[in-house]
């Protein structure tokens, strides 16, 4: 376990590094001094565009797809190539056109606002019991944000950000820095360092609450960076800082388990305490556990029910893209069947035979409160079986594979719950206590 546990540390901080290396690449032309000549010429802008729609594809893939914190996530990355395209706009495609250069510059606020707005909304949402809404905390500084952004894109009325000469001569070169640039970044900053902390406190009080400090990373390293942007002595412009501070900050989160993500479903399928395997329409496993036995062909074809050893049975159900199989182990029932028929056969006076009676009734009465607890776990677990069920006639219907890939894992974690919910009922009723590596799995 603590060598698993290093393992992850590694590489989380590989991960990191990885995020700092292709930071460092923005770097080389402008320490070169090639950054106007070809090829390097808008090297920076390019690559910096290449990364954020990079980013746009990596949360669209590996963020979970519940509720507001998958949007919370891609919306960042949205703004983060949103930020780079007006900076091209800016500098490069409108540059000699005064009053579209002006304008893209004023909405070149709206994103560099929205990151940390929406930084901040997301360490709300990070592991908290109902991560599908956004909670009423939210909309105070959402609607401070909102009044920043409308009073920046305006600033040609009031001039209280960027004050100019008159006329907007020589807007882009002559100007001066007013109370709200100020109000501006101070806004961000302070949302960028709540959030932070916000996540810092709810790694503390998580199962990652000992690899917390690896938050601490981009916190520091943002902060250094924010420092040499304020002192004149950054070779990294601000948008880059800013994108990459922010995207470290939820990678971390990712890898301590704060943000779900769409990654380890099979290492939670091979740990089921079940003998089930799901298989695509060949018969190919996909998913597997640790105590299934692999099936033959003249297996996969059998009707459920069927048995594949004298004490196995094989259930079977057909899902989206493939089957699911479960092996249910039947060796008890038969040795009580074999015992009972023996005891048939064998007792030949009454009191054997009101012996043996009892004894069944016993076990008819044991059955019954198993069973008993079985509709009870099936009633409360009606909810997730329908949305199985719709989740599987829906993806049945789809032509799209993206689509049924989803719903798969979305009937796996269903599943899951479902099985570990009966687990913990059942032994709650045959003990007082639950062992620490089942209540884990649940958990």
């Amino acid at each position: 376990m603590k060598a698993q546990k290093k393992q992850e540390i590694w590489i989380a901080l590989l991960r990191i590094a990885v995020y700092y290396a292709l930071l460092a690449i923005i770097v080389i032309p402008i320490i070169s001094g090639m950054i106007d000549k070809f090829p390097t010429r808008n090297f920076t802008t390019i690559y910096s565009l290449v990364l954020s729609v990079c980013l746009v594809l990596y949360y669209s893939h590996r963020v979970a797809p519940m509720g507001k914190l998958s949007v919370m996530m891609k919306t960042l990355s949205w703004m983060a190539f949103a930020l780079i395209v007006i900076q091209g706009i800016k500098y490069s495609a409108v540059s000699e056109i005064g009053i579209l250069a002006r304008h893209a510059w004023y909405l070149y606020y709206v994103p560099i606002l929205m990151i940390p707005l929406l930084l901040f909304c997301i360490s709300l949402l990070v592991a908290a019991k109902d991560y599908r809404r956004v909670p009423k905390l939210w909309y105070i500084p959402f609607a401070i944000t909102l009044v920043l952004m409308v009073l920046v894109l305006t600033n040609d009325l009031h001039e209280q950000a960027f004050a100019f000469k008159p006329n907007f001569e020589n807007w882009d070169g002559d100007y001066t820095r007013g109370w709200l640039f100020y109000v501006v970044y101070v806004w961000q900053f302070l949302l960028s360092i709540v959030a932070i902390v916000i996540m810092l406190v709810k790694c503390s009080i998580s199962s990652s609450k000992k690899n917390a400090w690896i938050l601490l990373i981009p916190f520091a390293a943002g902060v250094v960076m924010y420092v040499l942007l304020l002192t004149g002595n950054s070779v990294v412009e601000f948008p880059e800082v800013h994108i990459f501070t922010a995207a470290v900050v939820l990678e971390c989160c990712m890898l301590l388990g704060l943000i779900p993500t769409n990654r380890d479903y099979g290492k939670l399928f091979q740990n089921f305490s079940i003998s089930a395997q799901i298989t695509d329409k060949k018969g190919t496993p996909i998913y597997s556990s640790y105590l299934a036995k692999p099936l033959t062909a003249e297996q996969f074809a059998l009707e459920s029910g069927a048995r594949i050893e004298e004490h196995t049975v094989l259930h079977k159900m057909v899902i989206a893209g493939g089957f699911g199989f479960w092996q249910e182990d039947m060796t008890e029932i038969d040795r009580l069947n074999d015992e009972l028929a023996e005891a048939k056969e064998g007792l030949a006076e009454d009191v054997e035979l009101t012996s043996l009676q009892n004894e069944l009734k016993e076990k008819q009465t044991k059955i019954e409160q198993r069973t008993l607890m079985y509709d009870t776990i099936a009633k409360r677990t009606w909810k997730q079986s329908q949305s199985i069920q719709h989740l599987a006639e829906t993806a049945r219907e789809s032509e799209d594979a993206t689509l049924k890939e989803r719903y798969r894992c979305k009937i796996l974690l269903l599943g899951a719950y479902i099985k570990r919910y009966a687990n913990l009922m059942l032994m709650s009723e045959e003990a007082d206590e639950i062992e620490i590596g089942e209540l884990g799995l649940s958990i």
